[in-house]
């Protein structure tokens, strides 16, 4: 994971799901800690829509709340 990736990643999520900045700070040390786990994220939100279910708002809930 590079730092540009990181950054695009953070700002689409928060975009698209209209996060605070203490959510963004959250995800942001989660994903920071884990190469696996940023792109098991980011591929997912690339690939989130599947007609009119958002199958990436269960992970973002996951990994704010733990």
């Amino acid at each position: 994971m590079n730092l540009g990736q990181l950054n695009l990643a953070l700002k689409m999520i928060q975009e698209a799901y209209k996060l605070s900045d203490s959510q963004v700070q959250i995800v942001s040390r989660r994903l920071m800690a884990d190469d696996r786990e940023f792109e098991k994220v980011w591929t997912h939100f690339k690939n989130r829509r599947t007609g009119k279910v958002d199958s990436f708002l269960e992970l973002l809930k996951e990994l704010i709340d733990s």
